[in-house]
């Protein structure tokens, strides 16, 4: 089957919007892409069509190492296609569920490394601006260990901006309408309060903790649960939970998990920071992406 000038190989991935396809450009060497298509029963509704299109002018607009990179986007018979880089490794997620299946903790410093190379990101997205200079706010409202990528080769990814806000966006969130994982919200967000940058920093955060500590934060058993969790935004002191928790670590996660996001850090790139100046104090020796792409290799090793 063929999209455009792509012929579309195995499905690598679904989502409840596009199907993401391995791909390859017959012209340019056969070339290797990772093809995300709409899906073909909402290809003649207006409002996916527009938040598909939001999502590809959003992403070529973004050039940054922990950003997956574009390479076009189009449309062919009806099907709308968006063409990036292929990213050969897994989720974050993914990542986390390996290490816990088989009774190990991923390396606090090794979480705090990856948690910084994704503020990084962020941050990039975040500081977005228009042709007159003025800020985009882009706010990407779906950060969660599913939307991290981990290469074999030791990058750090942040993907999937179908939900992310931002001032272009031709497709605009009603009032009250809440968008992204609900766990991983922001409290702002639960209260109805239209999220900006902080909030993306604060689902990062909880991502953190969760990967440090090995439980969910404010998952619960149904959804109005889960909603009150984090309204009430209890976190627990990973110290009680977690015995040799690093205290340094954990000064910065409680401050990206404050309610009042006036009490966060006021930007990814300000949380990278103290990321990175604890990840010396976390480990015996440096991260950097060649033990990403060690660990990377660990895993192979236990699928075997």
């Amino acid at each position: 089957m063929r999209i455009g000038k792509y012929e579309l190989g195995e499905r690598i991935a679904v989502g409840g919007m596009a199907e993401v396809y391995l791909a390859r450009l017959p012209l340019g060497g056969n070339r290797m892409v990772a093809l995300k298509v709409l899906r073909e029963s909402l290809s003649d509704d207006p409002t996916y069509v527009t938040m598909f299109i939001d999502e590809a002018n959003l992403l070529a607009k973004l050039a940054h190492p922990n950003m997956v990179q574009v390479y076009e986007s189009g449309e062919h018979a009806g099907r709308y296609f968006l063409a990036m880089e292929l990213l050969i490794g897994d989720s974050l997620q993914r990542v986390w569920d390996a290490f816990q299946d088989h009774g190990m903790r991923i390396p606090y410093a090794v979480s705090a490394w990856t948690a910084a190379r994704v503020a990084e990101g962020l941050h990039h997205a975040h500081e977005l601006r228009d042709e007159a200079g003025k800020l985009e706010n882009v706010v990407h409202r779906d950060v969660n260990p599913s939307n991290i990528q981990v290469t074999f080769d030791g990058r750090i990814k942040v993907l999937d901006f179908g939900l992310a806000r931002s001032e272009s966006r031709a497709s605009k969130t009603a009032a009250g309408v809440v968008k992204g994982k609900l766990a991983y919200l922001s409290p702002e967000q639960i209260d109805g309060h239209p999220p900006d940058r902080r909030a993306d920093i604060f689902a990062l955060a909880t991502t953190l903790w969760e990967i440090t500590v090995d439980r969910r934060l404010f998952k619960r058993e149904n959804d109005l649960d889960t909603v009150r969790a984090i309204a009430k935004c209890d976190v627990p002191d990973p110290r009680t939970l977690v015995e040799g928790y690093p205290e340094a670590l954990w000064k910065i996660v409680a401050r990206a998990l404050a309610r009042d996001p006036a009490k966060r850090h006021a930007t990814a790139a300000e949380f990278a920071a103290e990321l990175d100046a604890v990840v010396p104090k976390l480990g015996e020796e440096p991260v950097t992406s060649a033990t990403i792409s060690k660990l990377m290799g660990q895993m192979c090793s236990w699928a075997k």
